[in-house]
């Protein structure tokens, strides 16, 4: 029955048409443990809700993976900084350890050249050769002159040593001086190396942490969707079980022939609930549809009216097999609407491909809405 028309007041058939205000038709009393349409809805709703929960989790862990993922990238980098550092470290040791060998080699060659050229000087004072008693008379000027010129010598032979000794000493300070900064330089990459490994170790980890975290909430959630879906499934599978069985009996309880509903004479194409599915599922390929479709079609008008022809829902003012409202519209396909199981379906098959292309999504749309309709 069409959505929005039942709300609106019931109306009579045909003028002169007297319609008897009856129910619907046989009903089942609803067993106590049968679920109500509140909790199916109810339990779509739950599994809904849930699924959401997840949805927004599984977007949260998305976002987690791809920053540990980058934290990872990272904590490689820095790793590579780190060994970049420590590379450079080794360098700066060698270097040091170089400037230290050549610190010690200058101290050593300056105290050398300071004992030779001690050595010297003690040496000129000394008694022997050459004889200072002959240089200072002057006896043996060819011996003296000679004595002279050796003393000369040895003079700027110590001379040249204490230079020597000199330059050495400079060049051991300097060295040292170059070995004391090379250390600091090395002290200072090792300390930022190791700094830099750490914060990136560490942040990984956080991350990884977090990751792990959000995936057993994840599972966690998982099983409890799981477990709503199963709920939902079983409540939906015994409404609609429940809801089955009081269109069954309505069906069976059903006349044929006759007088109907409200008082209305059967006509000659008035078929029963089984001859009406017959025609109807005779009719399903000149509208597009396969066979599949017919399970559908016998459902959705099952609940509708039972297949019957003068099915009359005194609530509504819905009439027929497809409940139209007002019954009035079935005109348009033959004026024997109020009779005609035959014109009635034509109608019903009509609306629903214009309304919901097939009787299988009317039938979805119809289960989806309480009190049910299409």
């Amino acid at each position: 029955m069409r959505a929005g028309l039942r709300r609106v007041p019931a109306v009579a058939l045909v003028a002169g048409l007297i319609v008897i205000a009856v129910g619907f038709g046989p009903t089942t009393t609803a067993r106590a443990d049968d679920p109500t349409w509140a909790e199916v809805q109810a339990a779509k709703n739950d599994v809904k809700k849930k699924a959401a929960v997840v949805a927004a989790i599984e977007t949260t862990l998305d976002g987690l993976e791809a920053q540990a993922a980058r934290l990872g990238t990272v904590a490689l980098q820095k790793a590579a900084l780190a060994s970049a550092a420590q590379a450079r470290l080794q360098a700066a040791q060698q270097v040091y350890d170089v400037l230290e060998r050549q610190t010690t080699t200058a101290a050593d060659r300056a105290r050398s050249a300071r004992r030779t050229a001690a050595s010297v000087a003690t040496q000129l004072y000394r008694g022997g050769d050459p004889d200072l008693q002959v240089w200072l008379s002057g006896q043996s000027s060819g011996s003296l002159l000679y004595r002279l010129g050796a003393l000369s010598q040895i003079g700027d032979t110590s001379s040249a040593l204490l230079s020597q000794a000199e330059t050495d000493e400079h060049q051991a300070k300097s060295l040292g001086d170059q070995a004391k900064a090379q250390a600091a330089v090395r002290n200072t990459l090792a300390d930022q190396a190791q700094a830099a490994a750490n914060v990136a170790k560490a942040a990984q980890q956080a991350a990884d942490r977090q990751v792990a975290q959000t995936k057993a909430q994840r599972a966690k959630l998982q099983a409890q969707l799981a477990t709503l879906k199963a709920r939902s499934s079983a409540l939906q599978d015994s409404y609609a079980a429940a809801q089955r069985a009081k269109a069954a009996a309505a069906a069976n309880g059903a006349t044929s022939g006759g007088t109907g509903l409200g008082g209305i004479a059967a006509g000659p194409d008035s078929l029963s609930p089984a001859g009406a599915q017959a025609y109807a599922q005779s009719r399903l390929g000149a509208y597009g549809w396969g066979g599949g479709q017919m399970s559908c079609l016998i459902s959705l008008w099952n609940i509708e009216s039972g297949w019957r022809w003068n099915a009359y829902n005194a609530s509504s003012g819905a009439y027929g097999i497809p409940q139209s409202l007002p019954g009035s519209k079935m005109a348009t396909e033959g004026g024997d609407w109020t009779t005609s199981s035959k014109t009635q379906i034509e109608w019903g098959l009509g609306y629903i491909q214009a309304r919901y292309s097939t009787p299988c999504g009317a039938y979805a749309f119809e289960t989806s809405h309480v009190p049910y309709w299409y």
